[in-house]
């Protein structure tokens, strides 16, 4: 209980510090794409999984989520969001390992393709009715995330665990690498209920560009928790997820609560299982309504999401899972 609290103690000194050092060098969004989320089955419980994620999605919600697992996975996402303007893919692998401890790999990659590159037909002359802006060609924008993450029983049902990562951004012919770490805690309290806790870029990562530009993305806080209980008399089971993100800055409309320049996003959400085999699911992200449903053959798991968005339409993702 003692390490517990010093690594809690430690993780809460650390972000304060980072945050006060960073709060002049923020590029809003500049890790936006790590926002996305794993596994179609916990987006559509609104996201919230930062308790008790799936052993395949533990490096990108908890790391701490590793701990303990003893059959390995794998779980491969695609969405397509906004009317497929935007693409998102998502490949991870758990293994347990020796000691208590397990570890996974996880690789992200987004897109967004056909973005024109435009000039003034006369770049030599100010724009003007006679001088005007014309299409010069196409680039994309590419994302990568490359995550490698532990998780270690702690005893007393604590769990931890930690993440380092490497990003790249591609547009057009500038490019821009960076690194972060995450560190997450777990509770776990019998066989119902689960607490979570993670810092995500807990010590500031920072994205630095081919033009000689430094982007830093701010750690995000989450804390979590999960309930479930089996309704015999249904041969059913249920379960209710929550969150809340918190974001130290602003993000205008994209808030939901605010304080100056700290946000934070609820996320809940809950599944009903019937027979171990087929499973729906609803939740809110924020203020945005999500759904989904999943299927269940032995080890294999096909899940699917959907997200509201009010101005660019439905976002579809569809997983599969395999624990061998």
């Amino acid at each position: 209980m003692i390490n517990v609290r010093c690594l809690g103690l430690v993780l809460t000194l650390s972000l304060f510090v980072q945050v006060a050092n960073a709060q002049w060098v923020i590029g809003r969004y500049a890790g936006e794409f790590l926002s996305l989320g794993a596994g179609a089955r916990a987006l559509a419980m609104g996201g919230a999984s930062i308790a008790s994620p799936l052993p395949a999605t533990a490096g990108y919600y908890n790391p701490a989520g590793l701990a303990g697992i003893d059959k390995r996975s794998v779980e491969f996402m695609h969405a397509s969001q906004f009317d497929n303007l935007f693409t998102y893919d998502y490949l991870s692998f758990a293994t347990p390992m020796q000691r208590e401890m397990s570890g996974a790999v996880t690789v992200l990659y987004s897109r967004v393709g056909d973005i024109p590159l435009t000039r003034l037909a006369d770049p030599t002359q100010p724009l003007s009715d006679g001088n005007r802006v014309e299409v010069d060609g196409q680039t994309g924008d590419h994302e990568w995330a490359a995550i490698a993450s532990g998780g270690r029983m702690l005893g007393n049902g604590w769990n931890a665990g930690a993440s380092a990562k490497i990003l790249t951004k591609s547009v057009a012919s500038e490019t821009a690498v960076g690194l972060g770490f995450d560190v997450g805690l777990q509770r776990m309290i019998g066989s119902r209920t689960e607490f979570g806790a993670v810092v995500r870029d807990i010590t500031t990562s920072t994205m630095a560009w081919s033009t000689g530009r430094t982007e830093s993305i701010l750690p995000t806080v989450g804390f979590g928790g999960r309930w479930s209980a089996p309704l015999k008399a249904m041969n059913a089971d249920v379960t209710v997820v929550a969150d809340a993100e918190t974001r130290f800055e602003t993000r205008g409309e994209a808030e939901v609560i605010s304080a100056g320049p700290v946000s934070i996003e609820p996320r809940i959400g809950a599944e009903y299982l019937i027979s171990k085999t087929v499973a729906l699911r609803a939740g809110l992200k924020g203020d945005r309504f999500t759904a989904g449903a999943g299927l269940l053959f032995g080890s294999l798991a096909v899940n699917a999401a959907l997200e509201d968005h009010n101005d660019l339409g439905l976002t579809h993702r569809v997983s599969v899972g395999v624990v061998f």
